[in-house]
């Protein structure tokens, strides 16, 4: 058969198969299509005409002399004077972004361009790229900018084997050629991206969030596919600058795209892009260093002494990324609100002066003498006066659940066993402030056990003295651990 005839026989089936199927109902009048189905008709129609028109060149290729054999002339042949007709594997290929819709991208048309003329037929530089080449024309409003320069980089090739004569683009042509279309980036990203570059030093979260919403506002359906990748490849090459925030957006943005991916897609929707720009804003305007510092705060159970939130905050700006006034503060404002009811009068002042010492540097942040100075001025808020104690009861605020009376004995123990002469002074004041602010959850032994301990420091009280004789402190923990640990009553038996 011969190939004119292979072709209208393609093209007749293509005709047929896309005929929209007529339902016939038997109607008094004249019937009219309307919406839909005349929009459907029409387009059919447009195809049919197209299709007739390709079959009457193909037919007139042949009749002309033309049958379409590159013969044993290689991956490309020389050239003829004769009209170049279209290439019906081209056809196909391009075909499939008919099949599409929105916006085509560097990626997609470089794939199909790759298959469209990666044959070896010869025909790279003459009927395939008649083909390409005019499909881009008719459907240039569907191009991304990226894609419309991966055309011309296919006319530059093409261009370059028809000036030798030739009507194929040589292999290593061929492939020089796909790399170039390869390295097309995308041209919103990569703008956005350029003024990171020009910012210089330090890039923040919110910087990160702004470049990506800026990079993907195109509306190319890029969003998941060119896009991603440019901000991926600018990430790798600049992972040093990144702040911790702006390693968070970027994880942020690649949650997204790999949703999309997942279905297929290179684009977000808008929907789905706004959710994104709302997550990343918001992970962007917080500070991961003084998050993770509020977080060990969450952990730990009961009130928060003046002592927990000045280690807090010293943990939290110790980055030294300069969002010492800014972001940080924003993050220890924004957890006390939520946790009002668990600060202590001293972890609310240490609140207070953290604040102060922000407004007085203002937004560039704080400098070493300026934290030193606001530290220092922290230390005057401690809930708990003896370190030791502290300790102590710290550990009690690191367990879960009820404080048992053997929890409790072991605290005191330790907190008060350093010789120091305050076991009924300073670290028994620390001991019964702590008991107040978590009776909530000390079990009826445990009551006990501070019953206890008000006992004996109020006898040593009473001599006027802030510590404990060794045998009166030994007397103590030995009660504690019998009422946190009473003996089982002996089982009784009655005779008969």
């Amino acid at each position: 058969m011969s190939n004119a005839k292979i072709a209208s026989a393609v093209i007749t089936k293509a005709a047929v198969s896309s005929r929209p199927a007529v339902h016939h109902h038997h109607h008094l009048g004249h019937s009219k299509l309307h919406g839909k189905e005349a929009a459907q008709l029409g387009q059919v129609k447009a195809q049919l005409a197209d299709m007739k028109a390709q079959l009457a060149s193909l037919k007139d290729a042949v009749k002309n002399g033309d049958n379409f054999s590159a013969g044993s002339r290689g991956c490309w042949t020389p050239t003829t004077s004769q009209w170049t007709p279209k290439d019906l594997g081209a056809m196909v290929e391009l075909n499939k972004l008919n099949q599409t819709s929105g916006s085509i991208g560097a990626g997609q048309m470089a794939d199909t361009i790759e298959r469209a003329v990666g044959d070896l037929d010869g025909q790279a530089a003459s009927s395939e790229y008649r083909t390409v080449a005019d499909w881009a024309m008719n459907n240039r409003e569907r191009l991304t900018p990226e894609a419309k320069q991966v055309v011309d980089i296919y006319s530059k090739y093409a261009a370059m084997s028809q000036a030798r004569g030739e009507s194929g683009i040589p292999q290593d042509d061929f492939k020089k050629m796909l790399g170039e279309m390869r390295d097309v980036g995308d041209a919103s990203a990569k703008k956005a991206l350029a003024h990171l570059d020009r910012k210089g030093g330090t890039v923040s979260g919110e910087d990160m969030a702004r470049a990506i919403k800026t990079g993907t506002a195109d509306h190319d359906g890029q969003a998941a596919g060119a896009e991603a990748k440019e901000f991926e490849k600018w990430a790798s090459k600049n992972e040093s600058r990144l702040s911790p925030e702006a390693k968070e957006v970027l994880d942020v943005y690649r949650k997204h795209t790999k949703a999309a991916q997942a279905q297929g897609r290179t684009g977000l929707t808008d929907t789905e892009s706004a959710a994104m720009n709302r997550e990343m804003r918001k992970v962007g305007a917080g500070d991961v260093s003084a998050r993770k510092a509020t977080e060990k705060l969450d952990k730990e159970n009961g009130p928060i002494s003046g002592e927990d939130l000045t280690k807090a905050i010293r943990e939290g700006i110790s980055d030294t990324d300069g969002h010492s006034t800014t972001s940080e503060l924003k993050e220890f404002e924004k957890w006390a609100a939520k946790n009002e009811s668990r600060l202590t009068p001293e972890a609310k002042n240490v609140l207070k002066t953290y604040q102060a010492a922000a407004k007085k540097a203002g937004p560039e942040g704080m400098t070493t003498k300026e934290t030193d100075s606001m530290f220092k001025a922290m230390d005057r808020f401690q809930t708990f006066r003896d370190s030791s104690m502290r300790n102590a009861l710290q550990g009690l605020d690191n367990k879960n659940g009820q404080i048992n009376g053997k929890d409790l004995t072991a605290a005191i123990k330790k907190g008060a066993a350093d010789h120091d002469g305050q076991a009924a002074g300073v670290e028994f004041t620390d001991a019964m402030k702590w008991a107040r602010q978590n009776y909530d959850r000390l079990t009826p032994d445990a009551k006990k056990v501070v019953e206890t301990y008000e006992k004996y420091a109020s006898r040593a009280q009473a001599h006027g003295s802030t510590g404990m004789a060794q045998g009166d402190f030994n007397k103590m923990i030995k009660e504690m651990e019998f009422v946190s640990n009473p003996p089982r009553p002996r089982p009784m038996f009655f005779a008969a």
